[in-house]
């Protein structure tokens, strides 16, 4: 899942704190960790390291990537298998189910025939459900019978009631090991706790996000230079001081609340080195498209009003990363299919 995280904190980044400049609110648009003394930021330093293209200054990114072909990268397929086994333990399901009590469907009790990903051993649902899957194949419909807890919060007129739940297994997700990691999480016990949380697997095999991480697990990264670590451990570090100024809270608090650590050392560690070679790959792809942002991109962006704030270089490499994504996503959603 690094990878992945990595990647959305690389495209958030870009172009995310703007308003932060301007407003003393949290980004997520949550009341955050709550008040206290902001901490200063010095905007213009997210500029530093970054030339007037925007690019990593003095660095020629295709030095050290190989980037493949477009015609190369494979995404992987995630097929439905329906036929040929049963459902077992760490499985990935799609079923449709409609609930009832006493005979007479519930509100909230039925998947209304959208289906809906559970992970077998990862998802809970209530008393035994998943467990009563196991066995079945895609293709049957059958019955079984569940008590709601009690006290139920969610329901409490269901609170302590047997309800039975007809169950249509409408198949069982292709997903290995190599296509998880391939996606860009780190293996198939990262994905099943993603899945499990509420993600359904379509959306997040096709979502951008993974088109791109993809992509760069078919890239080939090499002696980046320290320079530009510092420049990206730095821009992280100044990124995280403005979000937290913009929730009105000092670093320590803004990173235990949102990353479970009040160190900020361990957060760069765990963070610079896969978000550079992101954006490496990035400003790879840019000087082989010959992708360079002008004054224009600025002003179409929004953004001419923050740049004496921030700095050109800045926006410009931000721009890049919007350039590049879109490009890529669209190579590899149109032209390889």
């Amino acid at each position: 899942m690094k990878r992945f995280l990595c990647l959305l904190l690389g495209l958030v980044l870009a172009l995310s704190l703007a308003a932060c400049a301007e407003e003393n609110t949290d980004p997520s648009g949550s009341t955050g960790p709550g008040d206290s003394s902001a901490p200063a930021v010095d905007f213009t330093a997210f500029s530093k390291g970054f030339d007037e293209r925007g690019y990593f200054e003095g660095l020629t990114a295709l030095d050290c990537v190989t980037l493949p072909a477009y015609e190369d990268v494979v995404i992987p397929e995630f097929a439905h298998v329906t036929s040929g086994r049963v459902i077992s333990d760490g499985d990935f399901v799609n079923i449709d189910y409609v609930g009832s009590i006493d005979g007479v469907e519930f509100s909230g009790g039925s998947t209304q025939g959208q289906g809906t990903d559970i992970v077998v051993g990862y998802t809970s649902y209530i008393d035994d459900f998943i467990e009563q899957l196991k066995g079945h194949a895609p293709g049957e419909n059958f019955d079984i019978v569940v008590t709601f807890p009690d006290p139920y919060q969610n329901n409490p007129d269901l609170a302590g009631k047997d309800a039975v739940f007809n169950i249509t297994v409408n198949f069982i997700w292709d997903v290995t090991e190599e296509k998880a990691k391939t996606i860009g999480f780190t293996g198939l016990t990262g994905l099943r706790q993603y899945v499990a949380a509420g993600y359904g697997v379509e959306s997040i095999i096709s979502s951008s996000q993974v088109v791109l991480s993809t992509f760069a697990s078919f890239c080939e990264v090499d002696n980046i230079p320290d320079d530009v670590l510092s420049t990206v451990r730095e821009l992280i570090s100044n990124s995280i001081t403005a979000q937290a100024a913009s929730s009105g809270v000092d670093v320590a608090t803004y990173l235990a609340y949102y990353y479970g650590t009040d160190s900020l050392d361990a957060v760069l560690d765990d963070q610079t080195r896969p978000t550079t070679e992101m954006y490496v790959i990035f400003q790879a792809v840019a000087e082989r498209e010959n992708i360079v942002p002008t004054d224009e991109d600025i002003a179409n962006a929004g953004l001419t009003e923050y740049v004496d704030t921030y700095g050109k270089p800045y926006f410009l490499f931000s721009l890049i990363q919007q350039k590049v994504s879109a490009l890529i996503t669209q190579k590899l959603t149109t032209e390889t299919e």
